[in-house]
């Protein structure tokens, strides 16, 4: 709570000292950040979170997925109720999957340029003093010359809980440099993900809920009273490439311009930097021809991934009053070979404690190791290195063959004289462990064109030639047709054909242990039509998936194989509107299988947010103030969804408890004071009023209805 009170005391001084300031949005534009494609390392110019829209979804759930199965713990145990968006989700241990939407990947990283150190503050916080749950980050980046960056990007996630046994901690830290001098390239990352978590494996019964002898629901029985989980991750990626190829360099010299700057700001996207419009709908009016052109020639950046950026010097600007000076831009075309070398290492392990096994939890579950208590520890190590050969052809062609290696180490529990029943065991324990090294080599090939400027095509293709993964496949297809700039139709298929995880055949611990020898191949495919514009704020894709030999966990958390095939269909449209004042963002997800009692998922997912927005202006000051209020709505159809096995910490099938319909009404207010944004939020306001019980996952309750508050602060030094 001192922590809480600290960043308080700094709200209230920060609203002091700038309630009437203006907004100063302009200076981000002295940053530009991007990811690395990981199928040609190309640079793709991304969106740093700094606008106002969507920033009551602090919870990294709400952000990156719109329905979630998790334990009604904010950092808990997850599991996205969208199909494909699961798919997106993972860390390559199987055992820390249920974390992954909320861990630094790798694959996420974003690298930065910038003029002048950039630190972004974020904190959030709800709940009273013994059920409070608090959110805490700092991204900070600085460039130690043109060519070299580096920073740091840290979170935290800190959660009591409202049942007993509940408490969550998770800490998660990335240090990335990048480094561009002529033909080279490098980028770094080391990042650590620290997961711990009380496992009390659901509230004890469902006649809990309502009851006046249980009002304070720390009183309510739960299942495991002193069962614990650990989810550690460390990892390391380096990406380095060498260019002999032709550099075409193009120079477009612009005319310096004043330009107002009352009405309007530029924001950075996919497409490169565009304007935004405020509520007042004069903006457009103020720009000129310049800075038009400008945006032209950034988003054309973004359409080929051979165009870097090299002098972000276009837009100049210290304040709202002050005026844009439109300077050179220069744009450098590569052409030619490249050789490029990427290292990947990842550390995983994952550990179950419980001193007291004697609970009716453990009635129906074997014990192999000890009959008094579990330690169980289960670990993966991966080191790998990937040579490649590039060749790239301006913005138009790109290509890419790769050979890839990986070492890779599997290690559990095991007691030498276990048996597959329930048996009284000695209190001393003899226990050693299995390790496993295996070594894996696949070959790839990535193409990318650009035919007649209006047609993309896209293919990626890999296959495992030794080692555990020996005959895995996988092949990704895109062909697109760009009607204009920002909007295409696309037709895109995916197949993989891959032997289940290491762990999925061979597991040990002290409740589960498999052999699973005569697991079979597993193969998947989906193709599907979308529709994607950044113009009109859209996109709409269907999708159709077959899945053949299934593997999941049964009704019992042990592993089993579905000998068949199960199909998924699945429909989603995506629409951000503008009516005036009024905004809309509206997500809507259709998806059915049609084998639910081995893959059950919800028919429909709604989110839809509606808030009015304003511009205050203060004539007596010249502050402004730009402030959101609104609602959120989310819906979920009701389901029979996965349960939660705290000993193994993975989801699998259950049957005894089906998720009912689910709403979530919140109300909210977010309003910018100069560089700082800050929300006021009222969670589940519909139980409240209603008086009714809604859950996140079977036996675990949804959150109470709540006050939340939270702040990002950004600073340009």
């Amino acid at each position: 709570m001192k922590f809480k009170s600290y960043i308080l005391s700094i709200v209230f001084v920060l609203i002091a000292i700038t309630t009437y300031s203006q907004i100063d949005s302009l200076e981000s534009r002295r940053i530009y950040n991007w990811k690395l494609d990981p199928y040609d390392l190309s640079l793709q110019l991304v969106e740093l979170d700094t606008l106002l829209a969507s920033f009551q979804n602090f919870n990294p759930l709400l952000k990156n997925t719109i329905s979630s199965n998790y334990l009604g713990n904010l950092g808990s145990a997850a599991q996205s109720k969208i199909y494909y968006d699961r798919k997106v989700y993972k860390t390559g241990f199987v055992f820390s999957e249920p974390y992954a939407i909320y861990f630094h990947l790798p694959k996420d990283q974003l690298y930065f340029n910038t003029k002048r150190q950039f630190t972004l503050f974020n904190y959030g916080s709800g709940g009273p003093k013994n059920e409070s749950e608090q959110v805490l980050g700092v991204l900070h980046t600085q460039n130690v010359n043109k060519d070299f960056n580096f920073g740091f990007d840290y979170d935290m996630i800190s959660s009591d809980g409202r049942y007993q046994n509940q408490q969550v901690k998770q800490n998660k830290i990335t240090l990335f440099s990048s480094y561009q001098k002529k033909g080279y390239r490098l980028h770094v990352n080391v990042g650590l993900n620290r997961v711990k978590a009380q496992e009390n494996g659901g509230i004890d019964s469902l006649h809990y809920l309502g009851s006046d002898e249980y009002k304070n629901r720390k009183n309510i029985p739960v299942k495991l009273d002193d069962a614990r989980n650990q989810v550690f991750n460390t990892g390391f990626y380096l990406a380095q490439e060498y260019r002999f190829g032709k550099t075409i360099e193009e120079i477009t010299v612009v005319e310096k311009k004043k330009v107002p700057l009352e009405d309007f700001s530029l924001n950075k996207s996919k497409n490169g930097f565009q304007k935004q419009n405020n509520s007042t709908d004069s903006i457009a009016n103020n720009i000129d021809s310049t800075t038009v052109e400008i945006n032209n020639l950034l988003s054309d950046t973004t359409l080929s991934d051979s165009i870097t950026i090299i002098s972000n010097n276009s837009v100049d600007t210290v304040g709202i009053d002050q005026k844009v000076e439109m300077d050179t831009l220069k744009i450098l075309k590569l052409s030619g070979f490249s050789l490029s070398h990427e290292m990947i290492y990842n550390s995983d392990v994952r550990k179950f404690f419980d001193d007291n096994i004697n609970e009716a939890f453990y009635d129906d579950k074997d014990i192999f190791i000890d009959s008094l208590k579990t330690h169980d520890e289960v670990r993966q190590k991966q080191f790998g290195n990937k040579f490649s050969l590039n060749y790239k052809y301006l913005d138009k062609f790109s290509s890419r063959l790769s050979f890839y290696n990986e070492q890779m180490t599997y290690k559990y529990n095991i007691r030498p004289d276990t048996s597959y029943y329930r048996l009284p065991i000695a209190d001393t324990i003899v226990k050693t462990s299995v390790d496993t090294s295996i070594s894996n080599s696949n070959v790839s090939i990535y193409l990318k064109a650009i035919l007649f400027n209006h047609v993309l095509f896209s293919g990626y293709g890999e296959y495992y030639i030794s080692g555990y993964k020996k005959e895995n496949s996988k092949i990704d297809l895109k062909f697109a047709y760009i009607l204009w700039k920002n909007t295409e139709l696309s037709l895109e298929g995916n197949y993989t054909n891959a032997r289940p995880d290491y762990f999925y055949k061979n597991y040990s611990s002290n409740n589960f242990r498999w052999e699973n020898d005569c697991l079979r191949r597993i193969e998947e495919w989906d193709a599907g039509f979308a529709i994607r514009s950044t113009r009109y704020k859209l996109q709409a894709k269907i999708q159709y998936g077959q899945i053949t030999n299934h593997v999941y966990l049964d009704t019992t958390a042990y592993v089993k194989q579905h000998q068949g095939q199960i199909n998924i269909i699945s429909g989603e449209l995506s629409k951000k509107l503008k009516l005036g004042p009024i905004h809309s963002v509206t997500r809507f997800v259709y998806q059915q299988s049609t084998n639910d009692s081995i893959l059950s998922l919800p028919k429909y997912s709604l989110y839809q947010s509606l808030y009015y927005e304003r511009l205050a202006n203060f004539s007596a000051t010249g502050g402004k103030l730009l402030w959101q209020v609104g609602v959120d709505y989310r819906y979920t159809s009701r389901y029979m969804s996965d349960g939660y096995m705290p000993t193994t910490g993975l989801f699998y099938r259950q049957f005894d408890h089906e998720q009912m319909d689910h709403h979530c009404f919140d109300v909210f207010i977010n309003f910018t004071i100069k560089r700082v944004r800050l929300y006021l939020k009222y969670n589940y306001l519909n139980s409240a009023i209603n008086k009714n019980y809604y859950f996140t996952g079977p036996y675990y309750p949804s959150p109470e209805p709540i006050f939340k508050f939270g702040l990002a602060w950004t600073f340009y030094d």
